[in-house]
């Protein structure tokens, strides 16, 4: 199941919760967590391990300061994506941060 399915589940799937996953991808950033470590706390399987690798790509090849402004990025449009808001296709996610 890719990630996007997990991040914003319907009533079958596990849950996913966004704030932690965030949590984690900031630890990662900051090089205190690692990608498997990611993977096994919530089990992703390999279609969500190929959209984490896209995520973990993007903020490997920021500075600093660009890893922190992507988090945020990222962090809001999953708040925004969770509301039912905006972004509820995985293709308008993606386009929106650039993916």
């Amino acid at each position: 199941m890719d990630l996007f399915e997990r991040l914003f589940p319907d009533d079958e799937t596990e849950n996913l919760p966004i704030h932690y996953f965030r949590a984690a991808l900031g630890d990662y950033a900051h090089g205190y967590t690692t990608r498997a470590e990611i993977i096994n706390y919530w089990s992703l399987d390999a279609e969500a391990q190929t959209d984490l690798d896209v995520l973990l790509a993007v903020i490997d090849a920021e500075t600093a300061l660009g890893k922190v402004a992507f988090l945020v990025e990222l962090h809001d449009v999953m708040l925004i994506t969770e509301a039912g808001a905006k972004y509820t296709e995985k293709a308008d996610f993606k386009t929106r941060l650039g993916l």
